[in-house]
């Protein structure tokens, strides 16, 4: 059995001692290191594969046009938020409850009027809950349509994959997840060092590796990727509501930052 340090365990204490002045008693073990923490969110958002899942809503709603500068526009108001939801956790750094991923209740009940606070808790926590619930169903889903794309690619689309395959695999996904964080929080936090490693390594594969592989008659110019506008929904979509349309995708690409938050106590 590992012993804490002096210094690790005066750090511990004083920790607590913060959060009960707080109303607050600490949940957590606080067995992450703040890179494991920033690992949970990193992983979370898994930039290239959570891409490539939302190509769907970008490409037809305005294009390369919207692949950049879509992203650009959402960031600059999603950094408002990361910027509040940062400011909170470094003043109530708690974990709001035993479930991590309700912990917005109770910075909304510290908060909202003492008329609402309630019913606004109520709402925060529910609601934070269905998006959790959603969002795993929504990202092993895409790894499941992801996985079987990679198989037809490889056999040149000669394999056509089935309804039930694909809902195989996504349930088999689950299950895995479902052991997966059924482990200890000391071996979760130490997994999280090599999504990173994976995570980076993956980026550099797509930002480096492959346009010099790229053949150059398959490269498209500076001008069509950050100028081009191509508005391809049937319905007639209005280009500006397109444009707006195309928001989803970096929205749903970056949402789960907010993990760090949910694991700050840690």
């Amino acid at each position: 059995m590992i012993s804490e340090s002096p210094s690790s365990h005066s750090e511990h204490t004083t920790d607590e001692a913060i959060l009960a002045r707080l109303g607050y008693r600490q949940e957590l073990r606080r067995e992450f290191t703040p890179l494991e923490v920033f690992g949970i969110a990193f992983s979370i958002v898994g930039l290239v594969p959570s891409i490539a899942s939302v190509f769907f809503n970008a490409v037809p709603n305005g294009g390369p046009f919207s692949m950049v500068w879509g992203w650009a526009v959402a960031s600059a108001f999603i950094m408002c938020i990361w910027l509040a939801m940062a400011e909170l956790a470094s003043a109530a750094p708690t974990s709001g409850g035993v479930s991590s991923q309700l912990r917005l209740y109770y910075w909304t009940y510290s908060l909202a009027s003492p008329r609402y606070r309630i019913l606004l808790s109520w709402i925060v926590g529910y609601a934070n809950t269905v998006t959790s619930i959603a969002a795993l169903a929504s990202v092993d889903w895409a790894c499941a349509i992801q996985i079987t794309a990679a198989v037809s690619i490889a056999s040149n689309q000669v394999y056509v994959t089935t309804s039930g395959q694909i809902y195989g695999i996504f349930a088999a996904l689950v299950l895995s997840h479902a052991v997966l964080v059924s482990l200890g929080t000391r071996v979760l936090a130490r997994l999280q060092r090599l999504y990173i490693l994976l995570n980076v390594c993956l980026c550099f594969v797509i930002i480096i590796a492959l346009p010099i592989v790229t053949p150059s008659e398959y490269r498209n110019s500076a001008s069509y990727a950050f100028g081009d506008f191509t508005n391809c929904i049937l319905e007639g979509w209005p280009s500006g509501f397109a444009f707006i349309l195309s928001l989803l995708a970096p929205l749903y690409t970056i949402g789960g930052y907010d993990s760090s938050v949910h694991m700050s106590e840690e």
